[in-house]
């Protein structure tokens, strides 16, 4: 998810009422929220590559509790520099973790849902997971948490009863939201799968993507074997899938050649959940399914395979 996303998020259960657990909490819910997103920097100081990276270990869980053990950390040096006034909340280094640790966790979950995945055991392990049940951008969990956030805040300042209701409330709301869409993601991918069993392939994957604004409709990606296609989703027209598919192109001698002297796209290789070769007037490129739509030229996610040199 986008980071303004996850930041609302971790406001949300800071207006539920974390935030009085302990000094600093609503700041440990701010920075554990987005916490897992350190790794964007770690091609500066590591040798990895960013696409391949990014999502992995911060994301998993063996990240969770360093990086909540970090925060509290960070907040009990600031609390020692910065004592706090007599009427101010006591650092409660173990209420603290708790809260920083739930935070944190709303981060992988978000990401989760989306089409992009996360490697939720890696390092150990490098398969990744999606839920494939919200976009990347979602405006109605902005819808939701926006005035809840605002609305508790103010509850809060003034003293009102039950001031966390309506950030629960909302959140409450989000995962009904959350629940139906992976309901609906993964009643289509059954749907397809029966689908093209029908039609005598077999399904390796299948990845019902729902657009940037539509939500209750899905776009299909498949892949067999040797073969991808796509398809949609909607409630009007019901399940419809392609009847023409292409072969993946993985044995092209290009890329084999070029995954040996690349190390970025043997980054977006490892990365990549549903890879596929694209040849656009006799040039080569290794793009992800996913995000390639019916056509070329529909994706940000193609590599060319020739020298890095000769690239456009």
């Amino acid at each position: 998810m986008d980071n303004i996303t996850h930041t609302l998020a971790g406001a949300l259960i800071g207006q539920m009422g974390l935030k009085r657990r302990s000094r600093f909490a609503m700041a440990a819910c701010l920075l554990g929220a987005n916490a897992p997103d350190i790794d964007v920097f770690a091609p500066l100081i590591m040798p990895v590559e960013g696409i391949a990276f990014h999502r992995g270990p911060t994301h998993a869980i063996f990240g969770w509790p360093i990086l909540a053990a970090a925060i509290v950390a960070i907040l009990w040096l600031v609390n020692r520099i910065w004592p706090g006034k007599s009427d101010t909340l006591p650092f409660r280094a173990g209420a603290l973790f708790v809260v920083t640790f739930l935070a944190v966790l709303t981060h992988p979950f978000l990401d989760w849902l989306t089409t992009y995945a996360i490697a939720i055991f890696s390092p150990a392990s490098w398969r990744w997971y999606s839920g494939n049940a919200i976009f990347i951008i979602d405006w109605v969990y902005w819808l939701l948490m926006i005035p809840a956030v605002i609305w508790s805040g103010r509850r809060w300042k003034v003293g009102a009863a039950k001031p966390g209701q309506p950030a629960q409330i909302a959140g409450l709301l989000m995962l009904a939201y959350i629940g139906l869409n992976l309901a609906e993601s993964m009643w289509v991918e059954n749907r397809t799968r029966d689908a093209l069993r029908g039609r005598g392939i077999e399904a390796t994957i299948i990845v019902p993507s729902p657009p940037p604004f539509a939500f209750w409709r899905r776009s299909i990606a498949w892949r067999s074997a040797d073969r991808f296609g796509y398809g949609e989703f909607d409630f009007r027209h019901g399940l419809r899938i392609d009847t023409e598919s292409m072969p993946l192109g993985l044995d092209d001698p290009r890329l084999e050649q070029a995954l040996k002297r690349d190390p970025h796209l043997r980054g977006f290789y490892s990365w990549s959940r549903m890879p596929i070769v694209v040849v656009d007037r006799g040039r080569a490129y290794l793009g992800d399914q996913r995000y390639n739509g019916r056509g070329f030229g529909r994706s940000h996610f193609l590599v060319p395979l020739d020298s890095p040199s000769s690239r456009e």
